[in-house]
């Protein structure tokens, strides 16, 4: 079985934000009744039996919806279920996906003594930022997130911020860029964009924006970024570290918290359940007729675009160049 990576939903689509631009929270009207988060028995099989497949390394990611709604205390039992199952002499990576505002200096304190990657959400400055990611009664939260941020910089723990590129802020790559590593301290960064508000031009733009400050400012090996470190690395050995560079869709699968099992969280749909961990192994569920036909469709939309972009173009000429 080809290794692979979990998404979990501990909450499903519940978030205590409401991001305009939230392609998740939709998901919800699929579990009207379901439970409000995670139970142990589901965290249990799910973590023991993903850990028991014959793989050298792991990786558990929780995401949202907004995970830390699950609380502390879930993801404490979940560190300490996951290492005392983790057979000897194997890596397993653990890490959490949060807007931040519910991110404490306890919380923070935890994932630096454990050792989780914590992944921060950011659009930029407050006036970008706060322009989407509200309260359901329209606050803006960047303040809120600062104070997360903060929380996890005071306790030394590894984070990195995740930035959604929109129209807000597609033309400020490199104010972008900069805000995030000077403000937020960002030494690892992420971008992605957001398809229903901007081109691929303009998305090519915005990289090849970020790719000129990362030169100019020469954060070679003081910043990483994982737009630009994935494509170094598929351009020089090949390899696929992000899915857009993959041949096929089966990198990861998510796990929803009643235990269904879906390919991508962008597909989740009653058409492309593959199953629940509750009743299936992991080889019924990788192998299944869904799952193989949805890894076959690899997104073409995304190879088509990588051939269309500068960007591209000139991580392939670094590449070459020995970088």
């Amino acid at each position: 079985m080809t290794p692979f990576s979990l998404l979990v939903k501990p909450v499903g689509a519940r978030c205590n934000l409401a991001c305009d631009y939230c392609f998740y929270l939709g998901k919800a009207s699929l579990y009207p009744n379901g439970p409000a988060k995670m139970s142990d028995a589901v965290l249990e099989r799910m973590i023991e039996s993903y850990l028991s497949l014959p793989f050298d390394s792991f990786s558990i990611a929780f995401q949202g919806g907004e995970p830390m709604l699950a609380g502390l205390d879930f993801f404490r039992r979940a560190n300490d279920f996951a290492k005392r199952v983790l057979p000897d002499g194997l890596r397993l990576s653990l890490s959490i996906q949060t807007n931040a505002t519910l991110v404490t200096r306890e919380a923070a304190k935890f994932f630096a003594d454990e050792g989780w990657l914590v992944g921060a959400s950011v659009d930029g400055p407050a006036i970008i930022h706060d322009a989407h990611r509200t309260t359901p009664d329209g606050r803006g939260t960047h303040a809120e997130v600062l104070r997360g941020i903060d929380a996890l910089r005071e306790a030394g723990c590894a984070y990195n911020v995740l930035t959604l590129v929109t129209k807000s802020n597609v033309n400020e790559p490199k104010k972008i860029y900069r805000y995030v590593r000077d403000e937020l301290g960002g030494k690892w960064q992420q971008y992605t964009d957001h398809l229903e508000s901007i081109s691929t031009q303009q998305w090519d733009k915005f990289l090849c924006g970020v790719l000129d400050a990362w030169l100019e400012d020469g954060d070679m090996r003081r910043v990483s970024v994982r737009n630009i470190d994935a494509a170094l690395s598929y351009a020089t050995f090949g390899r696929a570290e992000q899915c857009l560079f993959a041949g096929r869709c089966d990198g990861h699968v998510v796990v929803e918290r009643n235990g269904d099992v879906y390919p991508c969280d962008f597909f989740v749909t009653k058409e492309t359940l593959l199953g629940n961990i509750m009743d299936c192994d992991w080889s019924e569920l990788r192998e299944s007729h869904i799952a193989q036909e949805f890894a076959a469709k690899k997104c073409v939309r995304h190879l088509s675009k990588i051939d269309r972009m500068e960007f591209y173009d000139r991580i392939s000429d670094l590449a070459a160049e020995g970088m």
